[in-house]
This record gives C-alpha cells, structure tokens and sequence, in this order.
C-alpha cells in the first residue's frame, strides 16, 4: 500500500484529477438519500431507547447504512468500487497529512478554547458523557475508531468530495463536502470542529487522490478523542482536570 518516496512519488500541488462515472446530479441524489437515511436513524433510535443502540452491534448497521446512498448510486449506473480511491499511496501524503491535520488541530484547540471561555461544553465533554451512561463501551469505541473512518472517507471523500470536484473545482469541493460532513454529525457544539476536519482530510485526499492518507488520519483522530474520553471517565484520580 505504501510507496517510499522517489522523485516520481513525492505528490504534486496540482495533481490531476481521474475520470469519475457518476455526475454532479448523482452526488446530490447521494446527499438526498444520506439525509433520508439519517432521519430513519433518527426515528429509530428516538422510538426505541430501550435498544440502547449505542451500546450494541446495532450501532454498526447504523454505520454501514452511510454506504446504501453510494451503492444505490453505483448500482444505477452499473460502476464499481474502484473509482471510489483506494489507490496507492506514499510516505510523503501521509507527511503532507500530517503537516495540515496540525493546522487543523489548530482551528479545533480555538474553537474549543472560546466555548470553555463562555461557558459551554466542548465534543469532548458531550464524548464523556456518553461514556458514563454506557454499560459497555466496546461497540462504541469500535465503531468510532475502525467503522467511522472507513464509511465516512468512502462517502464523503471518495464519493461527495470526487462528484463535487469534477464540476466545481476542489476548493468549492472540499467546502460543500466538508459542511455536508459537518452536518451530517448533529452536533451544533462540533459543528466547526468537524468541519475543519472534513476540509483537512478532503485537501488530503485532493493531493494523493487516494483514501488511505485520510483514512488513517482519521483513524489516529477517533482513536485520540474517544481514547482520552474514555480514560477521563475511568480513570478520574490519574487525571488531574
């Protein structure tokens, strides 16, 4: 998967952009059918609480049901999964990755600063809570640190951002596909946090043309987030805050 880095691999500041077999009409019919799919999900889990679906192998169904809108759509025009951009790719995006993830990581430590600063709480605070109201977090953590990465870089990277580009250019690109992103969290309080994410991981990809760089990144981010929350809740006399 990973290429050492020759003259040849070190990624260009324009690089081209492949050929896609959907449109910009197929993109927006995948953001319709991920609006529908959430507001089922949503439905679901407010008319049975007593599932505790954020404690269960549920959970991952609920994940998995981000991938119907790109299958609905690439059934319909008979493609593959190919195009979706697991390509190859090489030690120098990982770095680039790495490099804008801190810029990133930037914009989330000011955000969060400014509503510890009035007085409401961050995603991480909304993270612990969740913790102490599960039994068990296995599922949870699971789904947020393997199952998340994947679905979301497959849709909202490999399939919004790469719809979007071919018409709009990557930078309209990464912002509408970033904010979709965003949304689709329904978090108000993460909103921005998210979104700068969303925009790092979608320039990532714009520059490999490849899933992975973004997909590990943001493997390390889930794992970072939920594994802190995790331990502020369990481990409360070892962490002094």
């Amino acid at each position: 998967m990973l290429e050492n880095p020759t003259p040849q691999s070190i990624i260009p500041s324009n690089p081209p952009v492949p050929a896609i077999p959907w449109t910009i009409l197929d993109t927006w019919v995948g953001v319709g059918l991920l609006i529908l799919v959430d507001v089922i999900l949503i439905g679901v889990v407010y008319s049975f609480p007593e599932l505790k679906i954020a404690q269960s192998a549920g959970l991952v169904a609920i994940q998995l049901a981000y991938l119907l809108p790109v299958a609905t759509v690439f059934l319909w025009r008979h493609t593959g999964w190919k195009f979706i951009g697991f390509r190859k790719i090489t030690w120098a995006s990982l770095a680039l990755g790495c490099g804008v993830l801190i810029g990133g990581y930037f914009i989330v430590f000011v955000h969060n600063a400014l509503l510890l600063i009035l007085g409401v709480n961050t995603q991480g605070d909304m993270l612990m809570d969740i913790f102490d109201s599960l039994e068990s977090p296995g599922w949870f953590l699971f789904v947020g640190i393997i199952l998340a990465p994947l679905v979301e870089e497959i849709f909202f990277r490999g399939f919004l951002f790469q719809g979007f580009r071919q018409r709009m250019g990557w930078l309209k690109a990464a912002l509408l596909s970033s904010a979709i992103f965003s949304a689709s969290h329904l978090d108000l309080v993460s909103l921005v946090p998210t979104f700068a994410l969303g925009f790092t991981f979608a320039y990532i990809f714009h520059r490999s043309n490849s899933l992975w760089p973004g997909m590990i990144l943001h493997f390390l981010v889930n794992s970072l987030g939920l594994c802190a929350a995790l331990a502020m809740t369990q481990l409360p006399d070892f962490i002094p805050f």
